[in-house]
Formats: structure tokens, C-alpha cells, sequence
């Protein structure tokens, strides 16, 4: 089964990421690439690219931190108007 993943984009709505069989630098590197903005070239480097450097916020990147991790079923199922979503807890 998927693990769900929940962040925001820059413009605020919810971006959900699926993960299959998903470690900690799996997700972290999935953080480090949903949090470019100008920063193209850069390499993942675990050691480096931290959850907490990258919810600070990087150069190149914008500050992006995990809203949530949840079960596909918490999600509604009717999708039509998914770019309203929000998420609470």
C-alpha cells in the first residue's frame, strides 16, 4: 500500500505524493525537489538536504515542510474540485 503524503505548493493548494514502499531519504529527497524554485542543478545530498534545512528553507528553494502523512481513504473521494482542498487535523 501507498503512504500519502501531504505539502503545500507556493500558490497554497495541497499536493498530495504517493510512495511505495517509502523510506525517510526517499521522502526527503521528494521534499528537496518539490521545494525548487531556482535552484535547477543541485544534487540530493542526504547529509546536506535535511528535512529540517529544507523546511528552513534553502538557497534556490523555497521552505517546505511535510503537512501531514495519511491513508489514501482520508482523502475525498470525489476529486472534481481538488484544488480547493485544505488540510486539517
Amino acid at each position: 500500500m501507498a503512504k500519502v503524503y501531504l505539502t503545500n505548493t507556493a500558490d497554497g493548494r495541497l499536493t498530495i505524493t504517493y510512495l511505495n514502499g517509502a523510506d525517510s531519504i526517499r521522502l526527503t529527497k521528494v521534499l528537496f525537489e518539490l521545494s525548487r524554485t531556482t535552484d535547477m542543478v543541485t544534487h540530493f545530498d542526504p547529509e546536506i538536504h535535511t528535512r529540517e534545512a529544507i523546511a528552513s528553507g534553502l538557497d534556490g528553494h523555497r521552505a517546505l515542510a511535510l503537512l501531514a502523512e495519511c491513508e489514501d481513504t482520508d482523502l475525498p473521494a470525489d476529486r472534481y474540485f481538488r484544488d480547493a482542498w485544505t488540510w486539517e487535523e
